[in-house]
């Protein structure tokens, strides 16, 4: 060492010149710097995976990009020269300062940073370096460098944190928050000192060959203000509190929710440990469970051997703290890692066992055992699961169940959405129990990307769609396990160096606000956005409603903003009251329980108020859902970009119509789209749907998700009403990945307002060997309740009964369970009453169950025959409505039609003045005197005096268009963004900016 300076490492006892760093393995003394020291906010952080920033080459050329992993900078050849020096202008000139850089090594060489560097000159800038196997240089050009420091070694596939602090002749390098190099006063070897008085900028610097480097951050600030942290006292402090949300050592035996909890969490894992094969020659610990794939087996063996963790780790258990019960839990996971092959380097079968299934159940596991794990046991658990998951990023490829292969990353791939957050989740805790800060920084960084808005693909939408799977309407399920994975990377890192910034955590709260509680009902996720997962049997346990969305709210919510914070507890509140045994019975850890028996007791959270009422139309989804004080609405329809459903890993193989305007109505009978539904209906013929009815076979293809060729979809929504609409075209419709003959074709409109839904039908025509038929309900019935048929011709009791109806009532001894059928046409209806039974072992093999469900149901179907020709339908459901209001409402025809053909269909309701039109055709139409250029889905809407017009253009292609509305205002209130007026020809202008089937509004009086 040159001169004062010195390297100070700690691993385990030993102090270390030199040494080798696998990402935070090692240990630092860091003698001026505590946690509890107040920093200034550095004044440059980078936003690379949305932004480049400004930067200017001084040496050399650099080739920059900016992608969802940050920053990636790779040197070029020029002339003979491999050497850039690239400054980044957005951070600004300092003298002295602090610089971070949070990058993946890839095993490179001549890697470093540039600091006080003059954007004129290309000579006089200051640049700390790696060069290679655990050696380092600090200097500046004119033959002026320090070239043997001795330091960590970087380990390839590693994600570093590289802090370099400079003041006067000072230096001070830090790696992952460890100090590897101090030098009170920097001197060369010629007798000079470092250019203190040099002001300037900070950059990258590649030499010596040639180099790409991914950069995920880069911080730049006054002296102090990055702060170094004492890695050990904090690494403690995350993996207590990621303990804390799983286990509890507080135990108060006179609260009968937390005894029921410990004694149900310990007789399952008592009943496991028991059975849990210990002999030399075992081949598993327990046996395979029915329907498990082999790498399927694996992941429910880590998930056994976490469950014994649980009973083991929570104070109250018989298992609390049992040596025994430990090193039971760790002879089962050499087992799984030495003798079943979680080693880091090979699988087979569902990368999804691997990289997520596993590794979470494992990480919690070592999490709650602590220091019971000897610590090169540790190192080779988590060696394992940093091999199958480097990072949040890379994904690896599906392989043949059984057969054992090397690890393949799919190239050129990044993962996205849930599947993002899984794997974030994952680093995050190999980085607390590795104690890498830079796997916890990148962690951190990497969720940001997933809850930025997207125009295509996954993730979440301006209108609060979520997508999974590029084209899958997926907020219940991955969205569902994204908000979770994020909610607990946030609070685990809340208050600590890691802690993600006030606006990111804002950004993400305002999309679960608008993406989650609008399509929540009773506690439930609507089935509408859980894709293949509505065919997965319910939990045993479960009694009554409630799903992990509350939970997954309440988490959330402890990191919310203070408005936010409020108005998620209170939404949680009001579904918990609901049904409070079930999420007292029910929580998924001990955070869980902790955190509703604490909202539970708090007077200050009211819970007493629906958190949702009105309309929203998720355009970027193809989803619509109302919500009103009796009932709720849902939608399910797809276009050219959502798929109709989607089928995969044997899951959902019967879920071929669920998009083809499916309407989800509930009215608290408690029975509709629960349990025995999704076994025993009729895949054939959902409510709402117009099908062709042709016999399909069961999906057993890898995946299945069909998109339609129509781009058409959409609607608007304001307040309480809407107009949504859907050009159905099943040609291109496959089967098991064979394209299927059907032709069928048709206009499909739905407007609502005030308690009606009217569905319009139109242009209905195709061929087929069976029927094509329109599904006006298909109800299943509440079997503790009694029920009626009733029409205008008379009670309807026979199994079934096909005549003209006027109205149709099925009427029920709970009145809520009412609904009214009303036909401004006599039309000829099919009235079924039928008995079905089935499993859900018979439409998801993966997740089986052969428990038997039998369901009644009564269908009322519109039969269009086999090949029919612009057939049309209209009708009314008029929900909770009796028998003397539903033929009061025949009597006075509230409802006029005024058009309902496969260019226009819109309807008038005078008593509210609202009109709804969607106008089907490329030139627009005209009708109750508005007329539109190009495609248009509108509402009318009256209040005080005042008329709205909310329109928009489901196409989602249009850029601009012209309006016309009825000349009967004195002004103009207000008109959206984009819209303009022309008084000379009456036109109002609308350019839709972003083309997403947003709404845009008029208001005149």
């Amino acid at each position: 060492m040159k001169n004062g300076s010195r390297v100070v490492l700690l691993i385990g006892c030993l102090i270390l010149l030199g040494g080798t760093i696998e990402g935070i393995q090692v240990g630092a003394v860091a003698e001026e710097e505590t946690s509890e020291k107040q920093f200034e906010q550095p004044l440059y952080q980078s936003d690379f995976p949305n932004q480049l920033g400004t930067w200017q080459d001084v040496v050399g050329k650099a080739d920059k990009t900016s992608n969802s992993n940050g920053l990636t900078i790779t040197n070029t050849k020029q002339g003979t020269s491999l050497e850039s020096v690239s400054l980044n202008k957005d951070a600004g000139e300092q003298s002295s300062g602090d610089l971070e850089l949070t990058f993946l090594y890839e095993g490179q060489a001549n890697i470093g940073l540039v600091f006080r560097a003059d954007d004129q000159q290309t000579s006089q800038w200051q640049s700390f370096a790696y060069n290679r196997d655990g050696q380092w240089q600090l200097g500046q050009p004119g033959g002026k460098w320090l070239t043997a420091i001795s330091g960590p070694t970087l380990i390839s596939g590693q994600t570093y944190k590289l802090l370099v602090r400079y003041e006067g002749k000072s230096f001070q390098a830090y790696l992952n928050d460890q100090l590897f190099y101090e030098n009170e006063e920097v001197r060369y070897p010629d007798g000079s000192s470092i250019d203190s008085e040099w002001t300037g900028y900070v950059g990258i610097r590649l030499f010596g060959n040639l180099s790409k480097l991914s950069v995920a951050s880069m911080r730049s600030g006054s002296v102090g203000s990055i702060p170094i942290v004492d890695p050990t006292e904090e690494y403690t402090q995350l993996q207590a509190k990621w303990q804390k949300q799983l286990v509890s050592d507080q135990y108060d035996p006179n609260d009968p929710t937390i005894v029921d909890y410990i004694q149900t969490i310990t007789a399952d894992a008592m009943a496991l440990y028991q059975t849990m094969a210990q002999s030399e020659d075992r081949t598993t610990l327990w046996p395979l469970e029915q329907g498990n794939t082999p790498s399927a087996d694996l992941t429910t063996q880590f998930t056994k051997l976490q469950k014994i963790a649980l009973a083991y780790g929570t104070k109250g258990s018989s298992l609390y703290q049992d040596p025994t019960v430990a090193a039971t839990i760790i002879d089962g996971l050499d087992f799984m890692v030495t003798k079943k092959g979680y080693d880091g380097k090979k699988y087979h079968g569902n990368w999804w066992d691997w990289q997520i299934g596993i590794p979470q159940k494992l990480i919690s596991t070592l999490m709650i055992l602590g220091d019971q794990i000897p610590a090169d046991k540790l190192q080779r658990y988590t060696a394992a699961i940093s091999g199958y998951v480097p990072d949040p990023f890379k994904q690896l490829y599906t392989k043949t169940q059984g057969s054992f292969t090397d690890l393949a990353f799919i190239p050129d791939f990044v993962t996205s959405g849930a599947n993002r957050t899984d794997l974030a989740l994952t680093v995050l805790g190999l980085g607390i129990l590795q104690k890498n800060a830079g796997k916890i920084t990148q962690a951190a960084t990497s969720i940001e990307e997933v809850f930025r808005l997207v125009t295509k693909g996954d993730g979440f939408y301006k209108d609060g769609s979520f997508i999974q799977h590029n084209t899958i309407p997926y907020t219940g399920s991955y969205g569902n396990v994204l908000i979770k994975g994020v909610g607990q990377i946030l609070a685990i890192t809340q208050g600590s160096s890691f802690e993600m910034n006030s606006a990111v955590i804002q950004a993400f709260v305002e999309n679960v606000d608008q993406a989650f509680l609008p399509l929540i009902y009773q506690g439930e996720m609507l089935p509408l956005v859980n894709g293949r997962s509505i065919s997965r049997a319910p939990a045993r346990t479960k009694v009554g409603y409630g799903s992990s969305t509350i939970y997954n709210l309440l988490i959330v919510s402890q990191f919310a903003p203070s408005d936010y914070q409020k108005k998620f507890q209170e939404a949680a509140k009001y579904w918990i009251k609901e049904n409070p045994d079930y999420y007292l019975a029910n929580p998924r850890d001990f955070n869980d329980l902790q955190m509703t028996k604490q909202l539970l007791a708090d007077d200050a959270i009211i819970g007493n108020t629906l958190p949702f009422i009105g309309t929203k139309m998720y355009a970027s989804m193809d989803r619509f859902v109302q919500r009103t004080p009796n009932y709720m609405l849902g939608l399910s329809l797809y276009s050219s970009r959502t798929s109709s459903f989607e089928a995969g890993n044997k899951e959902n193989k019967r879920g071929w119509h669920t998009a083809d305007g499916m309407v989800y109505l509930y009215n608290e009978d408690d029975v509709q789209f629960n349990a025995a539904y999704w076994p025993t209906v009729d895949p054939y013929r959902l409510p709402g749907t117009t099908v062709d009815t042709v016999q399909l076979a069961d999906e057993t293809s890898a995946f299945t998700a069909v998109t339609s060729k129509e781009k058409w979809v959409g609607g608007v929504a304001h307040d309480g009403a809407a107009a949504v609409g859907m050009a159905l075209n099943k040609a291109g419709t496959k089967n098991n990945g064979t394209v299927l003959p059907m032709n069928l074709q048709a206009k499909k409109s739905w407007f609502i307002v005030d308690g009606q839904i009217v569905a319009l039908g139109a242009g209905i025509s195709g061929s087929t060997t069976t029927s094509i038929e329109t599904v006006v309900d298909n109800r299943l019935l509440n079997a503790d309740y009694t029920y009626q048929v009733r029409s205008d011709q008379g009670i309807i009791d026979q199994p079934k009964e096909v005549s003209d109806k006027q109205w149709l009532l099925l009427a029920s001894d709970h009145s809520q369970a009412n609904i009214g059928y009303y036909f401004p046409e006599k039309t000829s209806v099919t009235v079924v009453h039928e008995t079905r039974s089935g499993s859900y072992t018979e439409i998801n093999e993966a997740f089986p169950s052969n428990e038997r469900y039998t369901g009644e149901y009564r269908k009322f179907l519109i039969d269009h025959g086999k090949n029919p020709v612009a057939e049309h339908y209209a009708y009314v459901t008029l929900p909770g409505i009796d028998e003397a209001g539903l033929t009061a409402y025949a009597k006075e025809k509230p409802l006029e039609i005024l058009a309902n053909t496969s260019e226009i269909q819109a309807v008038k309701l005078d008593q509210n003045e609202y009109v709804g039109i969607n106008f089907w055709k490329n030139t627009g139409g005209t009708m109750a005197d508005i007329t539109a250029n190009k495609p248009l889905s509108l509402i009318k809407t009256n209040t005080e005096g005042k008329t709205t017009y909310t329109f928009s253009d489901p196409t989602q292609t249009t850029t601009t268009m012209t309006l016309k509305l009825p000349k009967n205002y004195q002004q103009i209130i207000s008109q959206s963004e984009g819209i303009t007026y022309d008084a000379a020809t009456d036109l109002f202008t609308i350019t839709f900016e972003e083309k997403n089937g947003g709404s845009k509004q008029i208001v005149v009086e």
